[in-house]
């Protein structure tokens, strides 16, 4: 990709990288939201319990009973889990919704530390809360939280240490000792904040290389089909004009040498127009505007008209063409025949080309208790490599390259197949044995008309 139009100097690439950066951040923001939102609510039933179970035993207990600090953890709790809960589920995302949040987890740290009398133990939920507001990756956020925390141990630790640290009388300094703490886990949580933000960038500006490189493709791919529809169409004019030449010059007094001359034009006439329609076939594909189109029509007609075409070419390589129906198919199906014709053609094309002694059989079963339809086109050619079975389906691709200069072909056929039926909501499979023969294996969902 080109400095001008991927590079990170670029203004406009700045710009869509920041959009992603920022796209990025807000998913994580309102995963956390809603992280945190739960959590709320889960601290404001813990806050109840302790109440009841914790604070009369602790030295609150002499002044208040059960029911008096279950109301204080109804009441508080309350207060900091719904309003940070109703920011969550109506405004998920926004800044000021975490900084809600991030208040709310730091009084129920408050809060924890009040109803155990301050017990040690549940100043270590400060130091959870924290780490888990890192989560939204935002540094700003921290400070605020840490601050309200030893906002709070100053004023308790001077006008009511009990409440802090559960004894009468304690250092008036002590709440240094505790800020400290809580600087140092923030000193090593930001580090971490910016490693991930800076991580979060490198994915930003990936992601918009990404989305750069889909945008050129689809555009060299469109020029390439416009390109190839157009030449196809240019190409195809002259050659209309060549076959029906062709097709009269046939009709009159010709020798020996001249009609072999014409059949000759005729032949590669075919060829390449056959080659073309290919062409056609795969651009549309690839841009998404080939076209099912359902209707009614005769199976068993269908059938036979295709024993029709290729019958005089068997007839010239003294090969027996097979078809045959199973009794319980109806006479009239829905589907597109049109393409279903084209994959037979394919199939049955490359059965009658590659085999030079035996049979080329069709076989058309319905699986029993479904729409399904399968077909089976054998033969007793050359057969395929093991090796070489995983190239038959990609575009111009043969099983060798002799295949090429001694049968002909562009290798876009089976691909147009392996296409056309997945796109009808079927699959083709392939068995072979080298020298025994090929057959193709594939179904497709019709429906009795």
């Amino acid at each position: 990709m080109n400095q001008s139009r991927g590079g990170r100097s670029d203004p406009e690439a700045q710009r869509q990288m920041q959009r992603i950066f920022l796209e990025q951040s807000r998913d994580i923001h309102i995963r956390v939201d809603r992280g945190f939102s739960i959590l709320l609510l889960i601290q404001w039933v813990a806050a109840v319990i302790m109440g009841i179970v914790l604070t009369p035993t602790t030295w609150l207990g002499s002044f208040s009973g059960a029911v008096e600090n279950a109301f204080v953890g109804l009441i508080f709790g309350g207060l900091f889990s719904l309003p940070a809960v109703y920011c969550v589920y109506v405004f998920p995302g926004e800044k000021w919704t975490r900084y809600v949040v991030a208040v709310s987890q730091m009084c129920f740290s408050i809060l924890f530390i009040h109803l155990s009398g301050g017990r040690i133990e549940t100043h270590f939920h400060v130091f959870v809360s924290l780490a888990a507001l890192a989560f939204y990756k935002d540094v700003g956020l921290l400070g605020v939280a840490s601050f309200i925390v030893i906002t709070d141990h100053i004023l308790r630790g001077c006008l009511l240490p009990i409440s802090l640290y559960g004894v009468a009388e304690s250092n008036q300094w002590r709440w240094l000792e505790h800020a400290a703490w809580i600087l140092i886990e923030d000193i090593i949580l930001i580090i971490g904040i910016e490693r991930i933000r800076g991580e979060l960038q490198e994915m930003a500006y990936s992601k918009y290389q990404l989305v750069q490189a889909r945008e050129e493709a689809l555009q060299l791919s469109s020029i390439k089909s416009t390109f190839l529809s157009n030449m196809s169409h240019e190409i195809r004019t002259p050659l209309n004009s060549i076959i029906g030449f062709s097709d009269i010059l046939r009709d009159t007094n010709l020798d020996k040498d001249q009609t072999d001359y014409v059949r000759t034009i005729q032949r590669c006439s075919d060829s390449l127009l056959h080659i073309i329609n290919d062409v056609l076939d795969i651009s549309k594909i690839e841009n998404g505007l080939l076209q099912i189109d359902r209707h009614k029509f005769d199976v068993k007609e269908l059938h036979t008209d295709i024993l029709k075409i290729f019958e005089a070419k068997c007839q010239e390589k003294n090969l027996q063409l097979e078809i045959d129906i199973d009794e319980s198919i109806p006479a009239f199906a829905m589907g597109d025949s049109h393409r279903l014709r084209q994959i037979l053609m394919n199939l049955v094309g490359n059965a009658v080309k590659f085999t030079d002694k035996g049979r080329v059989c069709i076989s058309l079963q319905r699986q029993p208790g479904s729409g399904h339809y399968v077909w089976k086109v054998s033969d007793t050619g050359r057969g395929i490599r093991l090796e070489n079975m995983s190239k038959l389906f990609r575009s111009f691709s043969q099983e060798d390259v002799s295949i090429s200069r001694t049968y002909g072909g562009s290798g876009l056929g089976l691909m147009i197949c392996k296409n056309l039926i997945e796109m009808m909501g079927g699959d083709i499979k392939v068995e072979s044995k080298l020298g025994e023969g090929t057959t193709f294996h594939f179904t497709l969902p019709l429906e009795e008309a």
